[in-house]
């Protein structure tokens, strides 16, 4: 079995950005952002994510977290804090410290945290 049969699902990047903005006197502010258009799109890939994630209680909701991890080919842009949506689901993960292995993939840890609100 090759690497690459083994990429079997597509997704799309988004890098991270920041906006600086005077506020006067001397003092700047800066913003984070991800673009409207992906900066990598339709890259072959496989996320091996578990069904299982952590729970956690916060002041207003329930808080999971949902980790993972992502291959990649050899040779794909993907950053730290980068917005990654699995085009077979639709669901967004952000991005850890990527790897390379031995310049052959990249694997990526990936992770997605949402509230849990439940109304009885």
């Amino acid at each position: 079995m090759s690497f690459e049969s083994l990429l079997n699902q597509k997704c799309v990047i988004y890098h991270m950005k920041k906006e600086s903005k005077s506020l006067g006197y001397g003092i700047t502010s800066d913003s984070f952002f991800y673009s409207e258009e992906p900066d990598e799109a339709d890259i072959p890939c496989h996320f091996n994510v578990s069904d299982t994630g952590t729970l956690g209680q916060t002041e207003d909701a329930n808080e999971y977290t949902v980790a993972g991890k992502l291959n990649l080919p050899y040779g794909t842009d993907v950053r730290v804090n980068d917005k990654i949506i699995d085009l077979g689901s639709g669901i967004t993960y952000y991005a850890e410290i990527p790897r390379n292995i031995r310049d052959h993939h990249i694997i990526v840890q990936v992770q997605r945290k949402g509230k849990v609100n439940g109304a009885m």
